[in-house]
């Protein structure tokens, strides 16, 4: 559950009100939410030339839909060492499908010519510089095992600051297939979730603390 809950922090939606009076420090509330389903994925794959790290998250919530999806491409020399480094990486509302089945057996997304931004870093991986483009996606799931079930709660605080979380979910482990950026992911190659879940979390903070 714990990936689950990872997965959420990426694709949550959030909202950031000021509330307070006037003649008193105002106290800053941020209200994250999320409520409904969930896929994600990562994948590694190498060659001799380069290792690359591909992560895919999907949802599909009252608040919205929402992809993102990175890939990670590291250059190697002859004798594996970093010549240097691309960063592609979107995170678009809109543009692409998304359908998950009620049992978690399976689900898929797909979308073409999503705005990203690709960051090129040289060998010592200091940025070089990014530009914008665009990447195509696709990605498969079949579920595997038990669907699992998990309630969290928690609540921190301390002067000025207090953070409170709530988690209702499950979750259910994947194979992942898919084509994203030209490169294909078996699922021998990554691994997968699928999921829903109802979480928040409410984060007050009040004058010099914020």
């Amino acid at each position: 559950m714990r990936r689950a809950l990872i997965g959420l922090a990426v694709t949550a939606f959030t909202v950031l009100a000021l509330a307070g009076p006037a003649s008193a420090a105002p106290a800053q509330v941020t209200h994250l939410r999320f409520s409904g389903a969930f896929a994600d994925a990562v994948w590694t794959t190498s060659s001799a030339t380069s290792f690359t790290n591909t992560f895919i998250n999907v949802s599909k919530s009252n608040q919205g839909s929402q992809l993102v999806v990175s890939q990670f491409i590291e250059n190697l020399d002859a004798n594996g060492n970093p010549t240097g480094l691309t960063i592609t990486s979107a995170v678009v509302t809109s543009g692409f499908s998304f359908t998950i089945s009620q049992s978690l057996a399976s689900a898929s997304t797909s979308g073409s010519g999503l705005p990203a931004t690709t960051c090129t870093f040289d060998a010592n991986f200091n940025l070089i510089g990014c530009d914008p483009t665009t990447i195509d996606v696709a990605a498969a799931w079949t579920g595997q095992g038990p669907i699992t079930r998990g309630v969290f709660n928690d609540h921190f605080k301390s002067d000025g600051f207090s953070v409170t979380d709530h988690f209702n979910g499950t979750q259910r482990d994947a194979t992942a297939t898919g084509t994203i950026g030209g490169l294909t992911l078996t699922a021998s190659e990554g691994e997968g979730e699928l999921g829903t879940a109802n979480s928040g979390t409410t984060t007050v903070c009040i004058g010099t603390s914020c």
